[in-house]
């Protein structure tokens, strides 16, 4: 009878929390694991999955991060690098393109791509919890949401697994227009950081594979950026723009190109090329109408926030000279 009141007791102490331990370990799919090798060993040892992706890292470069830095990586699997060819693939045909390859994608294309899946310093599931996980920055240059969630389970919420979720944030702060992929197994301690695989119903890329697929690229590349930004001739007249939409052609490993202010319709266009220190030189595009184009004040690239910020001068066709200072950042959509 004493038995059976211990066990009664223990019940009720437990349903009530009064003296049992919680249990916070994280409930993930696939529980934390230890690899004794680098992060490149590690996806060797596992062809099945990332045999193509391994590939692809290699040829950008990238594989030899994996060997000797310290690195987060959050490692898309190779059905969903095959789900963003095929879908290249499809856009391809409607532009009556041939299809191609992985191999036939440039090695710059990838490193811009696979980038966005690395991450300096080795982070765990812990470092992502609370309710607003963290903002990183990715090799690739890009803003990067990393948050614990919980993933409901047949419809209930409170069964279901706690995994850490990989936004791409198309440079917008509203969580609506944000991308994300989910870690099926997080927390594979390598002897230089640490592994998160991606659900393979993700798709490589996000949703910028084809655009970044198509054509050679760089860090500061962007099909579509938007300017904020304003001109200003010397008898104190001024010219706004906001919102207004850019595309960052890469030239070289360090330069884009796109046009003057909001000029493109005029085809005056320059050339942003950033230094080892983030300075940014600012000189006219030779394909432009005017060739006086040049840096008038402080002009940099912030890393951080993954933006231009750009003080020139330009003198038009009519002999004009216009002092600019313009904002460009990368953001997908015009948040409204």
């Amino acid at each position: 009878m004493q038995g059976k009141i211990s066990v009664v007791l223990l019940l009720l102490c437990c349903l009530t929390g009064s003296s049992c331990k919680k249990d916070n370990t994280y409930r993930q799919e696939v529980p934390a694991q230890n690899f004794q090798g680098t992060t490149y060993e590690y996806l060797r040892s596992q062809p099945s999955n990332f045999r193509n992706v391994l590939q692809m890292l290699e040829k950008c470069g990238l594989a030899q991060t994996l060997q000797k830095d310290k690195v987060t990586l959050f490692a898309p699997t190779d059905q969903s690098l095959e789900a963003a060819l095929q879908n290249y693939n499809v856009y391809r045909k409607t532009m009556q393109q041939p299809p191609v390859t992985l191999n036939d994608i440039d090695s710059s294309s990838w490193r811009t791509i696979l980038g966005n899946y690395l991450f300096t310093g080795s982070w765990a599931t812990g470092d992502f919890a609370g309710q607003d996980g963290k903002t990183l920055i990715s090799m690739a240059l890009r803003a990067m949401d990393l948050r614990l969630v919980q993933r409901t389970a047949s419809g209930a919420s409170q069964l279901g697994s706690e995994v850490v979720r990989l936004s791409h944030m198309n440079g917008s702060r509203f969580v609506k227009y944000w991308l994300s992929a989910y870690a099926t197994t997080s927390d594979i301690h390598t002897a230089n950081g640490m592994v998160f695989i991606l659900e393979p119903s993700h798709v490589v890329g996000f949703n910028t594979f084809s655009a970044k697929a198509a054509e050679y690229q760089n860090l500061y590349s962007e099909s579509k950026a938007f300017a904020d930004g304003s001109a200003t001739l010397a008898n104190g007249t001024i010219t706004l723009w906001n919102f207004y939409a850019k595309k960052l052609t890469a030239v070289n490993a360090n330069t884009v190109e796109t046009e003057v202010a909001d000029k493109k319709a005029l085809k005056y266009f320059m050339r942003l090329t950033v230094q080892a220190d983030n300075k940014v030189t600012v000189t006219p595009a030779p394909k432009s109408v005017i060739q006086q184009v040049e840096q008038h004040g402080a002009c940099f690239f912030d890393p951080a926030t993954s933006l231009f910020n750009l003080n020139y001068t330009y003198t038009d066709t009519n002999g004009k000279q216009y002092q600019v200072l313009e904002v460009i950042r990368y953001i997908a959509v015009r948040e409204q």
